[in-house]
């Protein structure tokens, strides 16, 4: 493992914080590219869903971060400011997001389900690179276990093998963004030859994502935790409410009408 990337005149630089950044930079500009090349979008309008959506995303990370290590940041809330250090939320991430998106698209007159479906695919692939920060970084680990693959943080005080459980985040983050574009490439198409009317890409990565959640989270060393409980809670939360689109997008695709 890696934690620091590279010092700089004293200055460390962590991993986490290096490939978080840039992958949601580029989600930032993947996603503003397929909602104005793919889903005929304005650019202005794009700029602003984005730019609001990201402001969203942080928030709704922190604030699940907040919950899941209440006790450290009640006792210095300021750490709350201190994005280098690591702390976010994804399942609350991306929520705070999708609200945020959504109140901006409907405000500007924009389909929602163009924004969503824009942001499904460069969703799942940053996952799948951020998640490498947490690995180099070492958090997010995994229970003690005798798996080949298995591994040993440095910083683990116990200094036992353990899943990597990061590592199962980003192949399967990896897995869902190339189902949903395959998805997008063989079954919907683009433009007016779009063949559904609604959302499907995205409400299919809350699905995948939630199962993802669900069936590795049990991989975690702090499964049992409040913040991971609440984590739970929140991905069936979303798996239903992923279901519950696409039924809507699939349902009513006869009609034209637009979930």
């Amino acid at each position: 493992m890696r934690p620091v990337f590279l010092e700089l005149a004293g200055i460390q630089v962590h991993s986490y914080y290096v490939l978080w950044t840039f992958a949601l930079c580029l989600a930032v500009i993947l996603t503003r590219r397929r909602m104005t090349g793919l889903y005929s979008v304005p650019d202005d309008n794009a700029r602003v869903i984005i730019a609001l959506s990201f402001t969203g995303m942080l928030i709704g990370a922190r604030a699940g971060s907040a919950v899941e290590f209440w006790e450290m940041y009640s006792a210095e809330p300021w750490r709350l400011l201190r994005f280098w250090e690591g702390g976010l939320s994804a399942v609350p991430a991306f929520l705070g997001a999708g609200v945020a998106g959504v109140a901006a698209s409907w405000k500007l007159g924009v389909p929602v389900w163009a924004t969503a479906d824009s942001a499904a695919v460069p969703a799942a692939f940053t996952v799948a690179l951020g998640r490498w920060g947490c690995f180099l970084n070492g958090c997010c680990g995994g229970t003690e276990t005798s798996v080949p693959w298995a591994v040993t943080f440095p910083a683990d005080p116990a200094g036992v093998l353990r899943h990597p459980v990061q590592l199962y985040y980003a192949f399967g983050a990896l897995f869902i963004g190339a189902l949903l574009q395959w998805t997008e490439h063989n079954l919907l198409s683009f433009g007016e030859d779009r063949r559904i009317r609604g959302a499907v890409l995205w409400p299919l990565f809350m699905v995948s994502y939630a199962l993802l959640r669900i069936t590795a989270d049990p991989f975690r060393a702090e499964y049992g935790t409040a913040g991971l409980r609440s984590a739970r809670i929140i991905a069936f939360a979303v798996l239903a409410s992923g279901v519950l689109w696409l039924a809507c997008s699939l349902l009513y695709r006869r009609e034209r009408k637009k979930c």
